[in-house]
């Protein structure tokens, strides 16, 4: 594959952490030089934004995919082709089935028919029961096959010849019950001879009829075959042609696809040995696109131009060091002469100092004292906290009963409500039951009617009469005593209707008590919850208080430590700048050093631009 480019060979990189080091240490003093004017940095090229659909866009993996799903959307499409094909050849067997079904059926109604005529011959010749019985059966027969034949009869050609059969049938038949039957009965021979002979040539009609038929149903049957067999042949081409243009078009389309991917990915390697070479001069040849080569190429581009700007960079730098190199030897000795006025400052400081840690011991303890003030305060704060929260979390209990009420009034609402529905349900029962009692006391008029008519007419009857009077007697007097039931039930009736109508009113005004309950807690609950309401904004600015107090105390506490900080840190700085001064004068001897590492620099540089020049640019 790729070759990684070994930049630890060339050692360009190793000096530049000594120079940053050395660099950090030292603060230059600005001087007006001339220096190399650094060349302008190469940036890449952004590619063009193509559109997202080419081939170019999508990934390797995607184009692969792409032959496989054209791949699948052919054999798809000769599933369905060999599919209409496999089902028009089994809709043929399927009529080749139904035509030898009807052959059958054809042949068996052509013998029934014959052997029917022989009975019908048999009986016009002997007579007897066994030969009129068995021309009946034989009937029977033919009407269940007739039966069958009617739901598969199909075609002019067929209907018509069936017709013509279902004609002569019925002609035998009535010759026979209307001419045979009679001429059997009539004991004359000549007419059975001659019906005999009628229905013997109408037989022989019905029964070329029927082969006629049967004809036009094997020639359905042969033709329905061939389509059936010409229908999977047509199948089986379709098959044969679609795997093959499948594979010519998969065995292109990959053909295409791995040139593709071969040709651009051969340009990125040739691309990336010349930069391994330490050639980069390489033009822009960037392949454009969004797929896996695109982004490799897009890479190895970057990399050449980050290289080129390096490698500038490095060159520009190492310039800058020789000309810095030859300015640090004059600032060392500057820096000499800075450390002997430092040391004098130092001693002016040190004066200072002690004076400055005098006033930071009298503001530590003014800030003691304020301190204390400030955790007195918080102390305080904390019960007035927890005396809003006892206020807050009782409210919220009075909140939740108060809800609780509520929900309560809403249910016994619907209660009275559905009471007061059911009691008028029942006032309409009670009138049915009303309508039925009249409807009772009718029947029970009539009853008593009824035995009076009865008891008149048994009256008349006499003495055979007497049986049915009694009846009727009884008869009357159940209907006196359903009468008199009637009018209890009515009256009680009545009374249920009047309590029901009374309770009916009563619930209605306990309705009307009971909703305007429900709308007064109702208003309660939202007075009660403006009051929660206030309670929470009120605990909350106490908590904002005391939240201010305890950070209050907390920064009081840190200044009075940084305080106390500062007088430590004033002590130990009046210590501090009797050393600066000694480390001063120790700086001085330091400078010598720094004088020799700037020489040590500076032929540093110089190797570091002859590497640099082994890059082609």
């Amino acid at each position: 594959m790729f070759k990684r480019f070994n930049f630890s060979k060339l050692k360009i990189f190793s000096p530049i952490p000594s120079i940053k080091k050395a660099f950090k240490k030292l603060k230059l003093p600005k001087r007006h030089h001339k220096t190399t004017k650094p060349e302008k940095v190469i940036k890449a090229k952004r590619p063009k934004k193509y559109g997202k659909i080419g081939i170019h866009n999508l990934r390797i993996g995607w184009k692969y995919g792409f032959v496989l799903i054209i791949i699948f959307i052919l054999l798809v499409v000769t599933t369905g082709l060999v599919s209409f094909s496999i089902n028009d050849a089994q809709k043929d067997l399927d009529v080749v089935v139904e035509e030898a079904d009807l052959s059958v059926l054809t042949i068996e109604l052509s013998d029934l028919i014959n052997s029917k005529g022989l009975s019908a011959m048999a009986y016009a010749q002997h007579g007897g029961t066994s030969h009129f019985d068995a021309f009946e059966a034989k009937n029977v027969k033919i009407n269940e096959l007739i039966s069958d034949l009617n739901e598969k009869i199909s075609g002019e050609n067929h209907q018509s010849l069936y017709n013509e059969v279902l004609r002569i049938n019925d002609e035998l038949n009535t010759l026979f019950y209307d001419e045979i039957v009679d001429a059997v009965g009539s004991d004359i021979e000549v007419m059975r001879r001659l019906y005999s002979n009628q229905y013997n040539n109408l037989t022989t009609i019905a029964g070329l009829y029927l082969e006629s038929l049967r004809d036009l149903v094997t020639e359905d049957r042969n033709l329905a075959a061939e389509y059936a067999e010409g229908s999977q042949n047509y199948a089986l081409q379709i098959l044969i042609a679609s795997m093959v243009v499948s594979i010519i078009i998969a065995f292109i389309l990959v053909i295409f696809i791995s040139r593709h991917v071969t040709q651009h990915l051969n340009r990125v390697v040739l691309m990336s040995e010349k930069i391994a070479s330490g050639d980069l001069t390489e033009t822009d040849n960037h392949y454009r696109g969004r797929d896996e080569i695109a982004q490799l190429s897009t890479s190895m581009e970057k990399m050449r131009l980050q290289l080129t700007n390096m490698v500038d960079s490095i060159k520009q730098t190492s310039l800058l060091v020789s000309s810095q190199s030859e300015q640090l030897n004059q600032s060392a000795d500057d820096v000499k002469s800075g450390t002997e006025q430092i040391a004098a400052t130092m001693e002016e400081l040190a004066s200072g100092t002690e004076t400055q840690a005098n006033f930071a011991g009298d503001l530590a303890e003014t800030m003691t004292i304020f301190a204390e003030k400030i955790k007195s305060i918080n102390a305080s704060s904390e019960s007035i906290n927890e005396s809003s929260n006892d206020v807050l979390k009782e409210t919220e209990l009075g909140n939740e009963y108060m809800n609780k009420s509520i929900n309560q009034m809403d249910n016994i609402d619907q209660i009275v409500k559905d009471a007061v529905g059911k009691v008028a349900g029942l006032d309409k029962q009670t009138q049915e039951i009303s309508k039925l009692v009249d409807v009772v006391k009718e029947i029970a008029d009539q009853t008593n009617l009824l035995a009076l008519n009865a008891a008149i007419e048994a009256a008349r009857a006499g003495e055979h009469g007497r049986g049915f009077a009694v009846v009727a007697d009884e008869v009357r007097k159940l209907a006196e005593q359903v009468a008199n039931s009637v009018v209890s039930i009515a009256k009680i009736v009545n009374e249920i209707q009047t309590e029901s109508r009374n309770v009916t009113d009563a619930l209605e005004k306990g309705y009307d008590e009971v909703e305007q309950g429900t709308k007064e807690i109702e208003e309660t609950g939202v007075r009660f919850k403006a009051i929660e309401d206030a309670i929470a904004v009120m605990t909350s600015n106490v908590q904002t208080v005391i939240s201010g107090l305890v950070e209050l105390n907390n920064n009081s506490d840190k200044v009075n430590e940084a305080v106390q900080e500062i007088a430590s840190i004033s002590e130990e700085s009046a210590a501090g700048v009797e050393e600066t001064s000694a480390s001063a004068e120790e700086a001085s001897s330091a400078m010598e050093g720094v004088s020799n590492g700037a020489s040590t620099l500076l032929e540093s540089a110089r190797e570091l631009n002859e590497l640099v020049q082994q890059f082609k640019m």
